[in-house]
Parts: structure tokens; sequence; C-alpha cells
């Protein structure tokens, strides 16, 4: 996969548009079909996305990432995709919709074909929406394709639907619409060495600041590291038995493993919400909570099949 870090020409592509952040199930669609009229037409797949979620430029707001950009670049080689283009949005935020398909989507491109999902816009006020890019197919020479919403369980699969279970702590269900196992990377960084005291070392991991927050609470998690697959506890949040309730932490403990990773990148993906953080009258208490954890993971890890 090639990365293009602006505009640059690359003639005949088979476009997807979108911001992409999760490329959840219906995303996936967008982008297989974009790939399947490139191998049709015996030319390459294109995405063009822009670097920062366009509402933090629109609206001021700061939205919470389901996928840093190194992630969905990461996810988007594995999808297949052959090329992408990293745009920053300001630039481009004032420009019609006209102006936006034929000075840059039609100039740089010429597209044989462009796909969108069902409600991608833009454009000032986004005046571009998939009507606006179906009457001006033949103008311009290209095929459309509208990909319907995805639906499951009667939601259809979006962005905004899979931020609120995870806000909610509700990964079974939020794995489910994204179509794997939502997950944070980080480097491990040096702890306290709390836990390990207690006969539990964990890894402290460093948390994206871009990158949604899972709610306080302890949770069983896949770790990645070199290749390889751990089950884990994680907890994140305070450390109120310790008292210590000014600093959050991202601590994991790798089961059957002891080795030192400080300074390694991992990739945690959480698969269930075991419990809310508790505050214990002493150690010992929270050792046996902490076996409790343990002995949870050992039995649920037999109903739990890996995901990308």
């Amino acid at each position: 996969m090639q990365i293009f870090d602006g505009l640059t020409y690359i003639n005949n592509s088979s476009l997807a548009l979108g911001f992409f952040d999760g490329l959840h199930l219906g995303h996936n669609v967008v982008l297989k079909n974009a790939m399947k009229i490139a191998k049709i037409n015996n030319t390459k797949s294109a995405v063009v996305i822009f670097k920062e979620h366009p509402l933090n430029i629109l609206t001021n707001q700061k939205i919470p990432l389901l996928l840093t950009l190194n992630e969905k670049l990461s996810m988007l080689e594995k999808i297949g995709i052959d090329n992408v283009i990293l745009l920053d949005f300001k630039p481009y935020s004032s420009l019609r919709a006209k102006d936006y398909l034929e000075n840059i989507l039609i100039k740089y491109f010429s597209p044989i074909a462009i796909t969108t999902g069902f409600n991608h816009s833009f454009g000032f006020n986004k005046e571009g929406s998939s009507e606006f890019l179906r009457l001006n197919a033949d103008k311009y020479n290209y095929k459309y394709f509208e990909v319907p919403p995805f639906v499951i369980k009667d939601n259809v699969v979006s962005c905004s639907v899979i931020r609120n279970r995870i806000f909610l702590g509700d990964f079974v269900y939020a794995n489910e619409l994204l179509g794997y196992n939502f997950f944070i990377s980080g480097k491990v960084i040096q702890g306290e060495h709390i836990a390990r005291s207690l006969g539990f070392p964990s890894a402290n991991i460093e948390y994206d600041s871009e990158k949604i927050k899972v709610p306080f609470g302890v949770y069983f998690v896949k770790v990645n590291l070199n290749s390889k697959e751990y089950n884990g506890i994680l907890n994140y949040g305070f450390a109120p038995t310790n008292n210590n309730e000014n600093e959050i932490k991202t601590e994991v403990h790798i089961l059957d493993f002891n080795n030192d990773i400080y300074g390694q990148e991992i990739k945690i993906s959480f698969i269930s919400k075991i419990r809310e953080q508790i505050k214990f009258e002493n150690t010992e208490k929270l050792i046996m909570q902490l076996n409790r954890d343990k002995a949870f993971v050992e039995i649920y890890k037999y109903f739990v099949k890996s995901k990308i």
C-alpha cells in the first residue's frame, strides 16, 4: 500500500470516500466494493481520507476516535487498499461540493468509479451527497456505487452507535458492530511496581489522548505482543485501594507471562468488562478479588474467538 501525504495524480482510480473511523463492518463493504471494481478494471483502489475528524474543525469539538490515524492506515493495508491519500481538512472545509468534485476528485484521480456509504457527505454545508455523486456520474464519466446501511440487531452500524456501546463498557456488542475486537495500542512505560508486589505484575500503557476512553473498570483483554497473543486483565482508572485518585492509569496483567517489556509497543483488545473498580479495605481483600478476576478470565477465554 502506498501512502501519499497530500494530493497526487493517480489516474483511473477506483475511489472510496469517507473518514472511516473504526473501519467497521459498513466501512468494509465500501472498501471491498472499491477494491472489487479496481480488480475488474485492472486498475488501483484508492482511499481519500482527512487526517483529522472534520467535526474537530467545523464545530471545535474533540471527537474521540475509534482508531488513531496510524491504526487506521495499518488496517487499510491489511484490508488490501492500494493507495491512501491523506489530506488536511481545513484547506478544503469551505470548498463547495462541485469544486471539490471537479478540482480534487476528477482532476487528480480521474476516477472510473466512486464508492461511498449511504450517508456520506462533503463540501460546504454538506452539499455533496449520494444523490449529488449519482447525478454527476455521467458528466464526469465515472460509475457511482452507494452502499446501503449495514444493519445488525435492528441497529444501523455506525461510529456513533459503537462509541455509545464503548462508553457503556459493552464490548460484546461494540465488537460485533466493528467486526473485530476494539483495541488500544501503546508503549509500555514504567510504573510503581505495586501490582508486582501483590503477585500480579502489570504493564503500564500509554493510552493515546485522541483515542476514545473506556469507562473506569476491570476488563478481560487479549494482549498482542511480538506476534503472540495472551489473555490479560486490564485496569483502567485510578488506584483507589492505594489511595491514588489523582492519576489515571492503564495497567494490564498478562496471564502466564513475566518478561520485561518496557519500551515495547503492545496491542490490547477488549473482550468483556469484568467489574467496576472497587476500593478494598486492605491488600489481602484486593488480592482475593484479583484472583477472582483471574478465574473469570480462565473460564471465559474458552468462549471467545480471536478476531483481527
